[in-house]
């Protein structure tokens, strides 16, 4: 549905811009692309509000994308399976922090030992849809490591300050853990 809608909105804009074939194929895909990317953040939205967790949604984001960016990981076949797993993990995430709190110092210790061994052994992970050069690889991998070491650091302050910030280090360090468990699905 959204990959129809945006070949005939790159039709028109390509019409209008006297495009060549490839320039509207190129409208297509960045079309998609924010297309899929903004209903995912609006479902998102639409959850953290409902479970008021907008602080969760926002550490969610932070910590998964951050460290999915550079590392990789499994990438969704359609859009309803990438904006379902989206939506799975991400409460998953933000409900963790409300109801394992007894165990969020198991989770830091895990999510920062765990994160850090698949980034550092895995990391960067290649998908159909993004191949990688050698020098990308070497580049990813330099900038994965660097990413986990600083969100591990800054899952350890907001450990020092959960009370304050609701317990967010829980839903911090199983949004890395969840993203590194990505990098062994193919």
């Amino acid at each position: 549905m959204i990959s129809k809608i945006s070949i005939l909105l790159s039709e028109e804009i390509g019409l209008k811009l006297n495009s060549s074939d490839n320039e509207m194929q190129v409208y297509a895909y960045s079309i998609e692309v924010l297309s899929s990317l903004l209903i995912n953040l609006i479902i998102l939205s639409i959850t953290a509000h409902l479970l008021d967790k907008w602080l969760q949604l926002i550490t969610f984001i932070i910590f998964f994308s951050g460290l999915r960016i550079y590392a990789g990981g499994y990438h969704a076949k359609t859009h309803i399976e990438c904006m379902s797993i989206s939506f799975i993990i991400f409460t998953i995430s933000a409900l963790c922090s409300t109801y394992f709190k007894q165990f969020g110092e198991f989770i830091l210790i895990f999510g920062i030992l765990f994160s850090s061994l698949m980034i550092f052994v895995f990391a960067p992970s290649e998908s159909d849809n993004k191949p990688l050069s050698n020098n990308e690889r070497k580049k990813y991998k330099m900038i994965s490591r660097i990413t986990v070491i600083i969100l591990s650091l800054a899952v350890v302050f907001l450990y020092f300050v959960k009370i304050q910030t609701d317990f967010i280090y829980i839903t911090a360090s199983v949004a890395m853990i969840i993203e590194c468990f990505s990098l062994l699905v193919k």
